[in-house]
């Protein structure tokens, strides 16, 4: 009974975080990100709609979710959190460079300035472009696209890219 009760406790505590990191992509969208706060979350079908929107297409993917984020009492949002998870690792892989070829490619990208970098052992592709920093990487199945003021990058970049 004691090893069934402590069975129990550890599923208790430990729950959250699988799902976190499991199916539920909400909970990767932290509330709070040093000085920034979510203002704003959006999941399931409304989510996919404005990832597809963003890229002018439907994109194949199992999940999304899209994240604002603000200094509290500011009428602007100086970061905002897409990701999306798809079919496997191999997808995410193939979706990002994809997506990164792209922006390198078409001499009318509002996107300059790129450049790969190391974090957390995830390559990060670097743009600027449209006033602020864009940062695009992908992790295991899940594709992520941060778009930020350019002094909130490394914050942004420790809380997601893990």
């Amino acid at each position: 009974m004691q090893k069934l009760m402590s069975i129990l406790v550890c599923l208790l505590v430990l729950l959250p975080s699988i799902e976190a990191f499991g199916q539920g992509l909400p909970g990767l969208m932290v509330q709070t990100v040093g000085e920034l706060e979510r203002i704003e979350l959006i999941t399931g079908s409304a989510a996919q709609k404005e990832v597809n929107r963003l890229h002018g297409k439907s994109l194949a993917a199992e999940a999304s979710a899209v994240a604002r984020y603000a200094i509290p009492g500011s009428t602007n949002h100086p970061a905002e959190v897409w990701v999306s998870r798809v079919s496997s690792e191999q997808e995410a892989r193939r979706q990002t460079g994809e997506m990164v070829h792209k922006m390198f490619e078409n001499p009318n990208s509002p996107f300059r300035n790129p450049h790969r970098f190391d974090h957390a052992g995830k390559a990060v592709y670097h743009f600027e472009g449209m006033g602020m920093v864009h940062l695009i990487w992908y992790s295991g199945d899940l594709v992520f696209w941060i778009s930020a003021e350019s002094d909130h990058e490394s914050i942004l970049l420790e809380a997601f890219c893990r």
